[in-house]
């Protein structure tokens, strides 16, 4: 696997469970979102940390380029 690829996958996993932990928190303490807004609430975060593993793909993968492992 490659170093860009690793390092995407950690960011992934860092961000989706420090999104996902408060998120199930919340979630414990009430029921399941009733409506649409309330359930964008809960997948925005989730979404966020997607969005930050996709720049951290792109930017490893760019620096492999640069440094011509890749």
């Amino acid at each position: 696997m490659k170093d860009w690829m690793i390092r995407a996958l950690k960011t992934l996993v860092q961000a989706f469970f420090g999104v996902l932990i408060p998120e199930l928190a919340l979630l414990l303490r009430q029921e399941w979102p009733e409506n649409w807004a309330a359930f964008r609430a809960v997948l925005a975060p989730i979404l966020i940390a997607a969005v930050s593993a996709a720049i951290s793909a792109v930017w490893n993968l760019l620096a492999e380029k640069l440094r011509g492992d890749g």
